[in-house]
């Protein structure tokens, strides 16, 4: 169970990550807001994007949306799109809706976009629709760094 697999990289990498596993819904922003007790804008959506031939990882607010357009132009190229299902599982270990910030099976380059209340605590998944860890955003951004080594904001 993929539960399991992030709970190793917790402990591999040593990190003080507690997974909390929910009995309610969370399966939209405003249901894991609430059942956290977080604004809806600290939640975090990992999306998962194919940029030409290479995958990315954004991590975005949850009352945020990723402009693809946008990264078009950043990027310069019209080849990006969001990952498939399939995609995704492939490539972080995980299915969507349970994509983890880090720790995920291939190494990928990891954006957190702007739109994060930085003085509260952000609530992101651990590995499936229910479980969830919750973490300060500087802590966050620590351990992206320390995981991944190619942190960009």
């Amino acid at each position: 169970m993929a539960i399991e697999v992030f709970s190793k990289f917790i402990k591999d990498y040593d990190l003080d990550i507690n997974i909390i596993v929910s009995d309610e819904s969370t399966h939209t922003v405003q249901e894991a807001a609430s059942v956290h007790g977080v604004p809806v804008s600290n939640i975090v959506k990992s999306l998962l994007v194919k940029i030409d031939n290479n995958f990315a990882l954004f991590l975005v607010s949850g009352d945020k949306r990723l402009d693809l357009e946008e990264l078009k132009n950043v990027y310069s190229t019209k080849n990006i799109r969001m990952a498939s299902a399939d995609e995704v599982k492939e490539m972080t270990g995980y299915s969507i809706g349970g994509v983890p910030p880090f720790g995920h099976k291939n190494k990928l380059m990891i954006y957190i976009q702007s739109g994060f209340d930085e003085s509260n605590d952000v609530v992101a998944a651990a590995g499936s629709n229910n479980a969830v860890f919750r973490i300060s955003f500087k802590r966050l951004k620590e351990i992206v760094e320390k995981v991944n080594g190619e942190f960009k904001q």
